[in-house]
């Protein structure tokens, strides 16, 4: 602006001069001394600003130095620090860690842990005219002192028709897990054999109210036993591809004892085989295999194989065997199975049975129902009817050791008690929530003849009576089921 003015000062002065000829000196210098002014104003702002600048940068520099070493002394101290913290770990985290890992080891990942069920029941059985009421409890205590170490203790309070009450532990076992994929049980357990005693007998877990024939009243394996177990699993293909094995030693089999011999057709001894055993051990075996991925959407299959041999009086040997099924698809299950049982007399005379069942389930809570009411929908789903078939075929029945007495889980039909059993189950249970459930079952007894009843009556040599036509029957059982 100042050139600028300086510029138009000039212009007019030699305009002005053009025009008059001439000016006069002192106007002349005067306006050369302005312009002399104006440079030597111009120089002093440069020289102060070039100074303004300078000490700007030198602040600046200042302030970056400060910033620098605020950093370093920063960047010291987390270091020191770091290293102190890690002195005082080093000095104090051994012995820390030792004293928690002690006491957690001597506290138990769960000190106790108590579940199980409880179960009420209605029978009617229309031959003897009997409708009654009976209660199962059955708390299962868990203790697991450390990652490797689990006990199991199960307690059974049944209260049957007729009063009294009958208490039993049918499983107490010390579980050893020695790595992911061998364990060691030793204890009294369910029997392994197939797919049943161990995996679908609790009341609270079986579909129906009742056990098939083959583990019922005329069961062909001993429902439990006491040894040691050795079992584990691994994944042979892809996810879902399993394999699951079990190995035992127990006591073994042993029949009724409170008739004057042994014959043919003589009961298994229940829960709680504990007996001096001077005639060898048992020995049983099982093997089951999962076909398919769980990528494949073709359900969950089981296949199964199972052996349980040993000795049972005198060195006369007991033989069985087994194969079974289980399949899972969405609201479909199915499972099933085959077994036969072989004991070797002492008169000869060998004692062959065979038993089998199959059943079938369908959840109904994915049934489309798109015209029926909120409530009645609900109702439907919660749904699952059942149908079951099983049977048992033998040479004899011991008539002294029949029971007609209902209890939690057997209806007490006389028509069970032949030696060529067969039995129809339909079943319909109501899910009220996933842990309680109440079951309702109707059961067609169809017995067929053949074989023969034997009894003693107090004599040391029994009566063999041929069996001929056994009357049908029909049973009903409710029970609710709450699992906690």
């Amino acid at each position: 602006m100042r050139y600028f003015i300086l510029t138009i000062l000039i212009i007019t002065v030699i305009a002005a001069g053009g025009i008059c000829g001439a000016e006069d000196g002192s106007e002349l210098r005067q306006i050369r001394r302005e312009i002399q002014q104006i440079r030597a104003d111009e120089e002093r702002q440069r020289q102060r600003d070039e100074r303004l600048i300078g000490e700007l940068e030198q602040k600046v520099e200042k302030l970056e130095n400060q910033n620098r070493q605020l950093q370093q002394s920063s960047a010291q101290m987390q270091t020191r620090t770091t290293q102190q913290l890690q002195q005082i770990n080093e000095q104090l985290g051994s012995s820390a860690s030792d004293f928690a890992r002690t006491f957690h080891d001597y506290l138990g990942t769960h000190t106790f842990t108590l579940t199980g069920a409880v179960g009420g029941d209605f029978i009617y059985d229309r031959q003897t005219a009997t409708n009654t009421f009976a209660l199962d409890f059955e708390p299962i205590i868990l203790y697991r002192v450390t990652d490797w170490l689990l006990f199991e203790g199960t307690i059974e309070a049944n209260l049957p028709a007729g009063g009294g009450a009958d208490f039993s532990l049918p499983v107490a076992t010390a579980q050893i897990f020695l790595n992911d994929y061998l364990e060691v049980q030793a204890g009294i357990f369910d029997q392994p054999f197939g797919d049943w005693y161990e995996d679908q007998s609790p009341f609270w877990v079986n579909r129906f109210v009742t056990a098939p024939l083959p583990y019922s009243v005329e069961a062909l394996i001993p429902p439990t036993d006491i040894g040691v177990q050795l079992r584990g699993g691994a994944q042979w293909g892809a996810l879902g591809q399993d394999i699951d094995y079990t190995a035992w030693v127990s006591n073994g089999p042993s029949f009724a004892n409170d008739i004057p011999q042994p014959v043919v057709g003589q009961a298994i001894n229940g829960v709680n085989t504990i007996k001096v055993n001077t005639n060898g051990q048992g020995y049983g075996g099982r093997l089951r295999v999962y076909p398919f991925p769980l990528d494949s959407n073709l359900g969950r299959l089981e296949l199964g194989a199972s052996t349980l041999n040993g000795k049972w009086l005198h060195g006369n040997w007991y033989n069985a065997w087994g194969v079974d099924f289980a399949y899972l698809r969405g609201p479909l299950q199915a499972r099933g199975e085959f077994l036969e049982m072989y004991r070797q007399m002492p008169t000869g005379n060998a004692d062959n049975r065979q038993g089998w069942y199959v059943q079938v389930g369908y959840f109904l809570n994915q049934l489309p129902l798109p015209f029926a009411p909120d409530p009645v929908a609900d109702f439907i789903h919660r749904l699952e009817p059942l149908i079951r078939y099983s049977g048992v075929n033998q040479r004899a029945i011991v008539q002294d050791e029949v029971s007609t007495l209902p209890e939690t889980g057997f209806s007490g039909s006389p028509s069970i008690f032949t030696p060529h059993a067969r039995e129809v189950a339909l079943g319909l249970d109501y899910w009220v929530a996933p842990s309680i459930v109440w079951q309702n079952e109707v059961d067609l007894e169809l017995p067929e003849a053949g074989g023969s009843i034997i009894a003693f009556g107090g004599n040391p040599t029994p009566t063999v009576i041929p069996r001929g036509a056994t009357p049908n029957d029909v049973a009903f059982l409710s029970q609710l089921a709450i699992g906690f």
